[in-house]
């Protein structure tokens, strides 16, 4: 009797011992798992950060391929026009194109395509500003490649400032007589009207710029070796050097 009792609770013991090593062979076989898919996760990341780095370092900038008068004809630029927004009672449509025929007034000929949000197309060449029942408005008599463009902002948001007339910068010329036209180029700041009007050269030759508070604009250009840093005030025009020498 003390035997069967003993042997009883030797069977007990061995099948509670054998059920334990199930749940630690499961347990250890669940953290495998786990690992497996923590480095499957890891090295996921790792490869989309390198083709991400690869796609930036060899991402060119948008550009439009520059043809002279004589070559016009078999390389006639194929214009699109795409309406990109409103404002006020303006509505905007931006200009496309690959190619620009150096100093070609702008031709009309093109697709209209519903674009949206006032952002334009990285091979904007052009502006036309129309008003119901008006005549059309092209901003440049010749087309240009348009790097930057602010769109008068009626009120202040969290991330906007209010600006009070349209601000653009411009690529007129192949200053790197590369064969094209895009932000290597020397750049032209200009402000216009809402609707386009009175528009007016800033400065030259500059690198780019930047809205800082309502209507006023940082332009930053680099002549030479140094950068310089300018304050505009869009509504009085008065452009001044800030002094950062050290």
């Amino acid at each position: 009797m003390g035997k069967k009792l003993i042997t009883k609770a030797v069977t007990v013991i061995y099948k509670e011992f054998a059920s334990n090593m199930r749940i630690m062979n499961f347990i250890e076989k669940a953290n495998k798992v786990l690992l497996f898919i923590a480095a499957i996760v890891v090295i996921f990341a790792i490869g989309k950060s390198l083709i991400s780095d690869l796609f930036k370092s060899g991402y060119s900038a948008p550009k439009v391929q520059v043809i002279e008068h004589s070559a016009a004809l078999d390389e006639e630029p194929k214009l699109q026009k795409n309406y990109i927004g409103q404002i006020k009672d303006v509505h905007i449509l931006e200009i496309t194109s690959d190619k620009i025929v150096n100093q070609k007034p702008y031709s009309a000929n093109a697709e209209i395509i519903v674009s949206s949000a006032l952002s334009l197309s990285r091979n904007a060449v052009n502006l036309m500003f129309t008003k119901t029942g008006q005549k059309n408005k092209v901003l440049f008599k010749n087309n240009v490649l348009i790097v930057g463009f602010s769109p008068v902002q009626l009120k202040e948001t969290s991330y906007q400032s209010v600006l009070s007339k349209n601000i653009y910068s411009v690529v007129r010329n192949d200053t790197n007589k590369n064969g094209f036209l895009n932000s290597d180029d020397q750049k032209e700041l200009l402000v216009s009207e809402y609707d386009g009007s009175g528009l007016k050269s800033i400065m030259d030759n500059i690198e780019g710029y930047q809205l800082i508070s309502n209507n006023t604009a940082l332009i930053y250009t680099k002549p030479e070796s140094e950068t310089l840093y300018y304050i505009f005030d869009v509504l009085s025009g008065e452009l001044v050097k800030l002094d950062t020498r050290l």
